[in-house]
C-alpha cells in the first residue's frame, strides 16, 4: 500500500528533520577574540527558528555563536558588511576596462 509505505517513511524521517530543523545556537556568548576569527555566518529569522543567528568559527574550527544584540556581535556584522562592499567595489571597477590608443612617437639618432 503506497499511503502505507508513505507514512512509514515519514515517521522514520520525521526525528531527523525535527533535528535539522532547529536553532543553530543554544547558547551564546558576547564577544570572541577577534583576531581568532575565520569565518562568520549569519542565520535570519525562518519559520523553523524565530532568532537572528550570528556564527563564528574560529581559527582552531570551534563554532561560537555570539548574542546578536551585544555591540560585538553588531560590529563583527558591520565588518564584514563593509569588507564585502569594498570587495564588490574592487570588483565593480576591475570589470570596467579603459581602453586607450598607443601612440608612438619615433626617436632617431
Amino acid at each position: 500500500c503506497n499511503k502505507c509505505l508513505t507514512v512509514i517513511v515519514l515517521s522514520v524521517m520525521l526525528p531527523f528533520l525535527s533535528f535539522i530543523l532547529k536553532c543553530h545556537c543554544l547558547r551564546t556568548s558576547k564577544t570572541v577574540q577577534p583576531s581568532l576569527i575565520k569565518k562568520v555566518q549569519e542565520f535570519l529569522p525562518r519559520p523553523y527558528c524565530s532568532k537572528l543567528e550570528i556564527i563564528v568559527t574560529l581559527k582552531n574550527n570551534v563554532k561560537v555563536c555570539l548574542d546578536p544584540t551585544h555591540k560585538f556581535a553588531k560590529a563583527v556584522l558591520q565588518s564584514i558588511k563593509v569588507k564585502s562592499e569594498r570587495q564588490a567595489e574592487v570588483r565593480t571597477m576591475g570589470s570596467t576596462t579603459t581602453t586607450t590608443a598607443a601612440t608612438a612617437v619615433p626617436t632617431w639618432s
